[in-house]
Parts: C-alpha cells; sequence; structure tokens
C-alpha cells in the first residue's frame, strides 16, 4: 500500500500531466485562428516561401507574414503573431520567425525556428530556439518509456522496476527490495497505465524558452521548459524535463536514447545513454556510457560505463571505470581509474550482481568479482590493485588490502581486512566527502541520507561491534571465527583497534542523542545520563546506549562529548597534514601549487565552532556558572 500511496503522489505533482493537459488544449482550441488573406499569401511567396494548399496553414488573428522567409509548408500548421528578438546560442539576438525551413503538421508559438531541415508533428512553445537542426520530428501518440520494465542488478532479468519521467529513489527501492503482493503489483501496473494514456501525445514538445542547436536527429522526445540541447548527435524516444530554476542540458555528440532525464541533469561530450533514468542534477560526460540503468540525483559521471546497474545518490566515477549489475541504493561512493566492477559472468551466465555499501571507494584498478555484497559494510575503501573474491562483508569503514601469501595458517587468496579504518584513520575525507555532498545534493538530498551517523550505518557498526568480541583470542581471525569478514583475514592487534574505533563512533552517536534530547525536552536537564539513557526511543538505540560508559553527570557527558568533537577536528587536521608534509618532501613547490581548499578549510571550521558553541550553551543551562 505504501507503494501505491507514494505513486499516487508522484504522479498528481507530475510535469509531465499538468504540462500535457494545456498542451492538448493548445492542440485542439483552433477558434482564434484564422486563414491566411490572400495579402498574406503574397507577401510569403514573395518571400520564398511554398505550400501544396495554403489553406491548410492557420494563423493567429495579428499575423505578420513579413516574419517568414524561404521556408516550406506540409500539412496542417498552425502560425502565432511573432514579435520581438530570442538569442541564439552565442547570445545573439535575432527576430521571431520561421526562416530556410521545412515545416510539416506543426503548432508553432511565439519561437524561432531557423534552417530546420524537417519540423514535422511538432508543438515548439513560446520563447523556443531551434536552429540548425537537421530532423525534429514526431511519428505519433508518444508514451515517453512510461511503465517500461528495465532489469536491474541481475542481467537476466531478476530484478525488474518499472520506470517513468518523474520516478523517485522511493518508488525504485520499494519496487527493487520490498516484493508487492500480487493485487498491489497490478493496482501499480494500472496506475502507470492510466497515467500513461492522460500524459501520452499525438506530437513531440519543445518547451517554453528551449534551445535546440546544431543537433542532428530529434525523434518521438519531450524537450522540456529551458532545456538546451547544443550539438547533440541523436536524441530518439526520450524525455527532457527541465524548469528555469534546474534547466537540463545535452550538448556536444551526445546519443540519448529511450531515457528519461529529470530537471536539472547534464550530458555533454560524447556519452551515450541509452535506455536508462537520470534522475536531478546528475551529471554524464566524457565519452561516459550509461545502458539499462537508474541514476539517482547528484551523480557525477564522466568516461566510465554503467550497465543494468542503480546507482544512488552523489556516486562519483570520473575516470575509466566499469559497473555492472549493482544495487547501490545508498550511493556517496567513488570508483578509481580502471576499477572493475562487474566480473559478472566468467563463461557462464551473467546473472550475477554486487551490492556495495553507502560511501564505498573501489581504488585504482580493482577487480571485484561476483557475487558480492558490501552493503553491510558501508564506507569502506578497497584499496589500489587489490582483487576481491566474491562475498558477504560485514564491517563498515574496512580497509581491504592486498593480503600476505606467505602468510601461515591463511589461505594465500586471501586479502586483509582492517575493519574501522576509515573512521579511526581517515577523518579527513570522510569529512571532505560530507562537505561536497552538502554542496552538490543542496535542496535535493538530505543531509541525514548521507551523514556517517544514519541510522543503517549506525545498526551495522554496533551489529560489527558485537561480533568483534571473541569467545577465543586468536593471531588470526577468517569467516570460519567471525562472521561477516568475507573472503579476508583480521589481525588480532586489527580486531583491538577495530573494537576501540567502532566504540569511539558508538560513544559519539549516543552523546549526541542524549544531547539533542535535553535541548529539545530541557525539562530533563536534572536527570543523570543513565536516566536519559531510559527516555531514547527505540530498542536498538537503548542497547547502544547501554554498551557504551556513560559519564555520571550531564555536565561530564557534555564535556566528553566536546572532547570527542575536538579529537574529530584535530584528526581532520591531521589528516591534511600529512598530505602536506608528503607532498613537501616530493614536491618543492608543493604549497604554491596545491593550495588548501579554502572552502571546505571554512566549511569544517565552521562546523566544530557551531557544535562547541552548541555545547557550551547548553553547558550553561546544566551549570549556569560554568
Amino acid at each position: 500500500m505504501q507503494r501505491l500511496l507514494k505513486l499516487k503522489k508522484v504522479l498528481k505533482n507530475s510535469v509531465l500531466a499538468s504540462t500535457a493537459e494545456t498542451l492538448k488544449a493548445a492542440k485542439t482550441a483552433g477558434g482564434k485562428f484564422r486563414p491566411l488573406t490572400d495579402s498574406e499569401i503574397n507577401v510569403l511567396e514573395s518571400n520564398g516561401n511554398r505550400c501544396e494548399d495554403w489553406s491548410h496553414v492557420q494563423v493567429d488573428p495579428a499575423f505578420n507574414p513579413k516574419a517568414i522567409y524561404r521556408s516550406v509548408f506540409m500539412g496542417e500548421v498552425r502560425l502565432p503573431a511573432f514579435y520581438g528578438t530570442l538569442l541564439l546560442p552565442g547570445s545573439v539576438s535575432f527576430p521571431t520567425g520561421i526562416y530556410d525551413s521545412l515545416i510539416h503538421n506543426c503548432i508553432i508559438e511565439n519561437a524561432l525556428v531557423y534552417k530546420v531541415a524537417l519540423l514535422s508533428n511538432i508543438l515548439v512553445c513560446r520563447g523556443a530556439v531551434i536552429q540548425n537542426v537537421g530532423s525534429l520530428v514526431s511519428s505519433g501518440k508518444l508514451s515517453y518509456m512510461i511503465g517500461t520494465s528495465m532489469s536491474v542488478g541481475n542481467e537476466m532479468g531478476g530484478r525488474k522496476v518499472q520506470v517513468f519521467p518523474d520516478i523517485t529513489t522511493d518508488l525504485v527501492d520499494l519496487q527493487l527490495f520490498h516484493k508487492a503482493e500480487p493485487e498491489v503489483a497490478k493496482a501499480f501496473d494500472e496506475q502507470l497505465t492510466q497515467f500513461c494514456s492522460e500524459v501520452s501525445l499525438p506530437f513531440g514538445i519543445v518547451g517554453k524558452g528551449a534551445v535546440v542547436s546544431n543537433a542532428n536527429i530529434i525523434r518521438n522526445s519531450w524537450i522540456g521548459e529551458h532545456a538546451r540541447i547544443e550539438g547533440a548527435a541523436k536524441i530518439r524516444n526520450s524525455v527532457i524535463l527541465s524548469s528555469l530554476e534546474e534547466s537540463s542540458h545535452v550538448y556536444d555528440s551526445v546519443i540519448l536514447e529511450n531515457s528519461n532525464l529529470q530537471p536539472g541533469v547534464t550530458i555533454h561530450t560524447g556519452a551515450e545513454v541509452q535506455g536508462s533514468v537520470l534522475m536531478s542534477r546528475t551529471k554524464v560526460g566524457s565519452k561516459a556510457i550509461i545502458k539499462s540503468s537508474i541514476i539517482a540525483p547528484c551523480c557525477h559521471i564522466e568516461e566510465a560505463e554503467v550497465n543494468n546497474s542503480y546507482v544512488g545518490p552523489m556516486t562519483q566515477m570520473h575516470h575509466h571505470g566499469l559497473l555492472i549489475a549493482a544495487l547501490w541504493p545508498d550511493g556517496c561512493g567513488n570508483l578509481g581509474y580502471g576499477a572493475n566492477v562487474g566480473s559478472n559472468h566468467t563463461g557462464r551466465m551473467p546473472d550475477q550482481e554486487v551490492m556495495p555499501g553507502q560511501g564505498m571507494f573501489f581504488g585504482l584498478g580493482v577487480n571485484v568479482k561476483f557475487p558480492a555484497n558490501y552493503s553491510e559494510a558501508p564506507y569502506t575503501l578497497i584499496a589500489s590493485g587489490v582483487t576481491t573474491l566474491p562475498q558477504r562483508l560485514k564491517f563498515p569503514f574496512s580497509l581491504i588490502r592486498p593480503g600476505d601469501p606467505q602468510l601461515m595458517g591463511v589461505p594465500a587468496k586471501l586479502n586483509e581486512i582492517v575493519p574501522a579504518w576509515n573512521y579511526s584513520r581517515n577523518a579527513y575525507a570522510i569529512d571532505r566527502n560530507t562537505y561536497k555532498y552538502s554542496v552538490r545534493g543542496k535542496g535535493i538530498v538530505p543531509h541525514a541520507f548521507y551523514s556517517i551517523f544514519s541510522a543503517n550505518t549506525v545498526r551495522h557498526v554496533f551489529d560489527a561491534f558485537n561480533r568483534l568480541q571473541v569467545a577465543q583470542v586468536r593471531d588470526l581471525y577468517t569467516k570460519e571465527h567471525i562472521d561477516g569478514l568475507g573472503e579476508n583475514f583480521m589481525r588480532e592487534r586489527v580486531r583491538q583497534s577495530a573494537i576501540q574505533a567502532y566504540k569511539a563512533y558508538l560513544e559519539h552517536y549516543v552523546l549526541n542523542m542524549l544531547i539533542t534530547l535535553v535541548e529539545e525536552e530541557p525539562s530533563t536537564a536534572n536527570q543523570t545520563p543513565r536516566e536519559l539513557r531510559k527516555l531514547l526511543n527505540g530498542d536498538l538505540n537503548k542497547d547502544i546506549a547501554r554498551a557504551i560508559t556513560l559519564p555520571e553527570t550531564l555536565e561530564d557527558l557534555i564535556k566528553r562529548f566536546r572532547q570527542l568533537e575536538k579529537d574529530w577536528f584535530d584528526n581532520v587536521a591531521h589528516g591534511l597534514d600529512k598530505d602536506i608534509r608528503r607532498g613537501s618532501e616530493i614536491f618543492d613547490d608543493y604549497a604554491e601549487a596545491h593550495p588548501v581548499d579554502k572552502n571546505f578549510a571554512d566549511w569544517e571550521k565552521n562546523r566544530y565552532e557551531d557544535s562547541i558553541r552548541r555545547l557550551n550553551n547548553l553547558l550553561k543551562i546544566v551549570k549556569p556558572e560554568a
């Protein structure tokens, strides 16, 4: 039922539905149009225009034939009263009208059509510019890929998602990870079928204020308001949603087929997108290839290849890498150059898949063999050149690095795992990513989604912390000794360090929860931390709080949290200083050539100062003389 309610809400607010209703009315409303007069026909023909039967051309009452030159008209055509000027690419102002073009069965509002070899069955909305285009045509009633079934993950079709232009990550997640009852699935199909009927149009669209320039082929597509299409090689059977605030751009030899683009999407420089959905503010470029995939908001993909995957928000692939059959709903990850996350079949059926965890980083030249499940190991880093075996990993913030084939008692094929390394040793990278996510996802992806203290990450850390408590201490551990280590081994000293790192993480989480509780309920400020612990919501939070040693007083708790915040801030600074020291030893001019990112430095400083200010203010309430 939740699936149906979410779908109904999204469809109700769809820009396609509201726009389609308006456009259908524009197509059928012919009352204000009139036939051409003989004098207007004479002017048109003297301007080099031709038409087999001018009676099929209807015009606005204020129509001026002097805005049309050297063009051919066929079929039913409606023309406006052209007035004013519009900007061509390059900020060149040009009068609205029709110039050197072939127009067939079109409705044209006050727009500019210039050197279009064939414009057929298209509604050109006011303020649009179509310039130097090979063909922009529509063949008839269009469904715009609404209700199309896609296979993500398993390439053999084991996981189906029905898509439409306005689809949200919630609706993708519900279809992929929550099997619906037969009657719910049927009702879901029926809603999409009805929606498809409502928004299907008998013509293509070039929306208000859109610019289509120097493009080769555009077929059966919806070009949204204020979209910019410049130098595209081919656009077919696609929807490009756009708005004045979130304009979508498609330029420089792009191929776009059978796909849906949401507002704010950019595709450029030879990229190829086929049978896919790109959600808001996603950027795809530099010959990247996206096929049969759903890319969530604010992702950046360049030069890489993505096939049959669901890639969560703010994931980055800036270099040549491969991602096949991936279910990555929580995103926020990164693929390094040469990362091959796509070994889903080696002489067998392509029916295997990978589930990366949130914030996962695949290093340079990594090879990930399928099947693999890292969803319970968020913020894990696979070091450069590592080849991982099929496995299920359950330790967040881990580092996976090459193993030691000479190590006695451990199979040579196993890598080494260092749980919690990314939290205890890589604070700078974690906070810098958080800063980037806050900028890139502003207004679309909430902070709670990419926080390292999200509910899912906390649950996975607590589970890992408990599994590290072993009954028998050993020098080395594998999955035979500790569940969730995957195809890796762990040293005893690493286990001890990981316990302390996970404990510090959980302490930070619990203390922050208790402080927030007091802030929201000031009447609890006279209670001890142990008393406050009982007020926490949820069994998991209470269990975590019991596993952490709490200070005796609320004052001590606030001071302890203040120290944790300072330690984290110092760790971030230490990570930056370490990079600078290493770089300066290698390059004499390192400081000049690699200036500190001032925006991040200011963000980190403000974050820390805001936290300390918050704690000091609360401390004054708990102990006024402090």
